[in-house]
This record gives C-alpha cells, sequence and structure tokens, in this order.
C-alpha cells in the first residue's frame, strides 16, 4: 500500500495533499487548527520529506457525511489534483442507511481513482464515545465502520483506525471519556495527539512495507460493490439552475459557499429541471428558516423545514436530498416558501447554495 506515495517521495516530487471528512477533520475541539490531526500529520509529513513540497488542502466540514462528501468531490478534492486523500467520514456515517453509505463511500473512492489511478487514499475510522456504548464494548465494529472497510477491502486501501484506538485506550486506562472527547464526539488537543499518533505510525509502517506500484491497479477499477448512482454526482449553483422568482445574494452563505438565493415571503416560487436519478439541497439551517413546499414532476407535495434545534445555537449549511431513486431521466423540480414555520424559529427564510443532481 501506498507505493504510488512512496516513489513520489523517493524521486523528491511535489505531494498535494486533501483531507476530506467532517468535523473531527476540520478540527473541532482542538484549541488552535495546528492541534488537529491533520494538521499534525501534515507537520510531520513535512519534515519527514523535507526534499518534497507539501501541499495541504483540509476538506474538512463539520456535520457533513459522505454523501455530501461525494457531491462535493469535484471542487473540494479534485479541483487540487491530490496525490494523497484521507478520507474520515465513520462518525458522521454512523447512522446513514447502510446502501447509501455504502454508495457514498465507493463513489468517492471511485471518482478520484477515475481522475488518477496513482491517487493513494487513505480511511481514517475515527469514533465518538456512543461507538463505545453500543459497539466496541461489545466486541463489535459500528456499521459504519464495516461498510468503510468493506469498501477498502475491494479497492486495497489502507485504513487507519484512529477512534478504536482512543475507545480502547479510555477502557484500558479506565479514564473518563471526557478526558480526551469533552462532549464525547470530538477529541481535545490530548485526543487529537492519539489520533494523529495513529495515522503517524500507520503511515510509517506503510510507506516502509511498500513495493513497487501494482500494474494491475492502473490498468482498471474492480467491479462496483454498489449500484453507482453517485458516479455522476454534482453540484449545480442554485442562482444559475433555478427559474425562480428568489432573491440571488452575492454573498457567502455561513462562510460554506458563495452565493445563494433566498426568500422569506410566503409563495415565493421556483423551477429546476434537471437529468438524473436524483436531487437534493445545499442550504442553510438557521434560527430564522422556514420550510419548503416541493414536488417532482408534478406528483405528491411535500413540506421539508430547514430548522432545528441546533440552529437555536449557531447557524450552519448542510445537504438534504429531495429524492434518491428517481426513474433515470428528464426531472422537474418545483419549490416555494411556505406559511408555516416550525414553532420556534425567528422567521421563514429560505436560503439555498446549491441543487445537488445525481
Amino acid at each position: 500500500m501506498l507505493e504510488y506515495l512512496k516513489k513520489r517521495l523517493e524521486n523528491r516530487e511535489d505531494v498535494s495533499v486533501v483531507y476530506l471528512g467532517g468535523s473531527i477533520t476540520e478540527g473541532a475541539g482542538a484549541s488552535g487548527t495546528e492541534k488537529r490531526w491533520a494538521s499534525l500529520t501534515q507537520t510531520w509529513l513535512e519534515k519527514s520529506y523535507p526534499e518534497s513540497t507539501f501541499t495541504c488542502y483540509n476538506a474538512g466540514i463539520g456535520g457533513t457525511n459522505s454523501e455530501w462528501g461525494v457531491f462535493r468531490l469535484e471542487r473540494d478534492v479534485l479541483s487540487h489534483h491530490p496525490n494523497l486523500v484521507f478520507v474520515e467520514f465513520a462518525v458522521n456515517d454512523y447512522q446513514t442507511p447502510y446502501q447509501q453509505c455504502l454508495n457514498a463511500m465507493e463513489g468517492i473512492v471511485r471518482r478520484i481513482r477515475s481522475q488518477d489511478r496513482e491517487t493513494e487514499i487513505v480511511l481514517v475510522l475515527t469514533a465518538m464515545y456512543k461507538m463505545e456504548e453500543e459497539c466496541y464494548s461489545r466486541g463489535e465494529r459500528p456499521e459504519s465502520v464495516r461498510i468503510h472497510e468493506r469498501v477498502a477491502a475491494r479497492y486495497g486501501l489502507p485504513v487507519i483506525h484512529t477512534g478504536e484506538t482512543l475507545l480502547k485506550r479510555i477502557r484500558e486506562d479506565r479514564v473518563d471519556p471526557v478526558t480526551y472527547l469533552p462532549d464525547l464526539v470530538h477529541p481535545n488537543d490530548l485526543g487529537y495527539q492519539i489520533y494523529f499518533t495513529v495515522v503517524k505510525n500507520a503511515l510509517e509502517k506503510m510507506l516502509a512495507d511498500a513495493g513497487e506500484p501494482q500494474e494491475e491497479r492502473a490498468a482498471k477499477l474492480p467491479a462496483p460493490l454498489g449500484d453507482l448512482r453517485y458516479q455522476d454526482a454534482r453540484v449545480e449553483d442554485a442562482g444559475k439552475l433555478a427559474d425562480t422568482d428568489f432573491r440571488k445574494e452575492a454573498i457567502s452563505l455561513c462562510g460554506r459557499y458563495t452565493g445563494y438565493i433566498s426568500s422569506d415571503i410566503p409563495g415565493t416560487a421556483g423551477r429546476v429541471e434537471f437529468d438524473g436519478t436524483g436531487i437534493g439541497l445545499y442550504w442553510m439551517i438557521g434560527a430564522d428558516s422556514g420550510k419548503l413546499c416541493w414536488s417532482i414532476d408534478g406528483g405528491e407535495k411535500y413540506v421539508t423545514s430547514s430548522w432545528d434545534t441546533y440552529a437555536l445555537r449557531f447557524d450552519r449549511c448542510n445537504h438534504f436530498m429531495l429524492a434518491r431513486e428517481l426513474e433515470p431521466g428528464h426531472h422537474v423540480l418545483e419549490f416555494s416558501v411556505a406559511d408555516e414555520t416550525e414553532e420556534r424559529s425567528k422567521g421563514r427564510f429560505i436560503r439555498i447554495a446549491a441543487f445537488l443532481i445525481m
């Protein structure tokens, strides 16, 4: 494993590294960005291989799973032409339905390898304490972990069990889990140091054991495990794709996406035509968020809320799939601002940055 990375390092070539994941990759809970596991790993790579120039991109976004990861792959990963990609979604995939998680993770791997068969992909499997209580303490592995391992086995990817190692430390040392996981999910500096040490030790061994690049890997991708519904997943700017009376804003949405459409006037409507098998939203969940009325191809009308209890504390962007299993072909999404809103919401705003097409 990591044969192509080892070859680049031996040839003193530049290396582009992307860290793709959720809040644990983003570094939530660390006292500074330099303390997160990704930053510690990057510093170690640069110090260990000074003859190569490393370029780092942290593509961690809190509260997001592998499904949003596969949609934003082009913008946040492939655009950087990576030689090494770390993927961390085990925690945020914990309650993701089996087939959805499998399809999304496989979509991530196949799309990266389709761009460049020499790109190394490493799965970093983190954990929250709930996984200890419900799985590891019983000698079981969480379903999300097993799915990620299954994808890794199919494509010959290395897997680093940072979360399992940390939970084992807590169990064997009989310490309060908040010693390393203050909120039982996100590590503090001590927890991130353990994550980094596990990653470093694994990388050192893999690079030491790596042989010559495998010709069969470069030849073709193996048969898929899933149905490849995310193979062509893409993100389309809402302001460009939708025919709508929503206002077009040119500013950033929660610092995550530049430009979006918005309205808080009930009945304000829009329409999107698309080709594919599914469509979703990348939108804002905020204190003043409302509800969206929508239907596809003139069918049943639904109402979906863009507000939740976390919005009482902070605004954030997230994705929501309206449909995943449409018949392949041309479809029409119609949507509008609902008159009703959540009881504790401060408004009716709908803010959509992009539409997710699959």
